[in-house]
């Protein structure tokens, strides 16, 4: 069992004050370090979902970019057009992994262990945790799939998972950047 995956992308970066998308970590850009981690756990399709910048001239195989030009209304937009990609690729997906190009310095084997707890209970809601703190990547199961694209476009999931709290998983782990958001430059400082 592999879980699709959706790369949330399609953000201004006004905070930023450059495109997060394009920045560079070890040599790859933001983006290519969110690919790379749903491609090393697995994950098929990847979809990129685009929108304030244009990441065609990003090396970003095996993932399909998928552009949408309502990203100003917010995140929820982009996931649901992602997952709406993923679905056309693969209708029986059991399950989405949701990244986002603010954690390049999320450590392979985090993703991974958390794909690996999915498949031994993949009816649950899994999230990393870490010093007691849920963190991210999500991953949601199949049977939220539905509702989580039939959400309002502007919401916000944070009521869908509270509906769903008997769901809730998380997977202890020893890596700060599951809490740690790049959203500013001297955030970049955090940077291994």
């Amino acid at each position: 069992m592999t879980p699709a995956a959706v790369v949330l992308a399609a953000g201004a970066s006004t905070r930023m004050g450059r495109p997060k998308q394009l920045l560079q970590h070890h040599g790859r850009s933001f983006v290519g370090c969110a690919v790379d981690l749903a491609r090393i756990a697995g994950c098929a399709p990847i979809i990129v979902v685009t929108g304030a910048i244009d990441l065609s001239g990003e090396a970003l195989a095996p993932a399909v970019l998928v552009p949408n030009p309502d990203w100003p209304l917010g995140q929820l937009g982009s996931l649901q057009r992602g997952l709406a990609a993923a679905l056309e690729l693969r209708a029986d997906a059991p399950a989405l992994l949701v990244l986002t190009v603010d954690r390049p310095h999320l450590r392979p084997g985090t993703v991974t262990a958390l794909v690996e707890a999915w498949r031994r209970d993949p009816a649950g809601l899994w999230q990393p945790e870490q010093g007691g703190r849920r963190g991210h990547p999500v991953i949601y199961p199949a049977a939220l799939l539905p509702a989580l694209a039939g959400l309002p476009p502007t919401a916000s999931p944070r009521p869908l998972v509270a509906a769903h709290a008997a769901l809730r998983r998380t997977l202890a782990v020893d890596d700060p950047a599951v809490l740690d958001n790049l959203d500013h430059p001297e955030d970049l400082a955090r940077l291994p």
